[in-house]
């Protein structure tokens, strides 16, 4: 069987509608639904269903302290709980191969500033909660 292997990185990840994907070197989106117990009288074992959609994920931004980049962009965000979060696979249009991600009211927590003599400074920012889609359609 063939497969097709890509490279592992979005063209484009934009925070509160900023694109920061010449700024972020990992991300990570773990999407999915809560499990509700389903099971009912008679049943041999545990039923489940769907509830509501989880999100959880992390970015690992290099800081940028310009007027539209990563510092002001996620301090802008942080506690708000309304942040949408966009990633795309490629640049064409989306489609089966090419999905969209879009994460809405989504919270970032807090404010991560770190320093390190010598290497260059990052954030890890986490994000949970909201909702969200993943769009094939052109």
């Amino acid at each position: 069987m063939a497969a097709t292997t890509y490279l592992s990185q979005p063209a484009s990840i934009t925070v509160g509608g900023v694109e920061l994907a010449d700024q972020c070197s990992a991300i990570t989106l773990t999407l999915g639904q809560a499990s509700l117990d389903a099971t009912a009288f008679g049943d041999g074992g545990s039923r489940m269903a769907g509830g509501l959609q989880t999100v959880d994920g992390t970015m690992t931004l290099y800081v940028d302290y310009g007027a539209s980049a990563v510092e002001t962009t996620i301090h802008g965000e942080v506690g708000q709980g309304d942040t949408t979060i966009v990633v795309k696979k490629d640049s064409g249009a989306i489609a089966a191969d090419n999905p969209e991600w879009t994460i809405s009211n989504t919270m970032i927590a807090d404010y991560p500033v770190t320093y390190t003599v010598g290497e260059l400074q990052v954030m890890e920012v986490s994000f949970t909660g909201g909702t969200w889609v993943r769009d094939i359609t052109p």
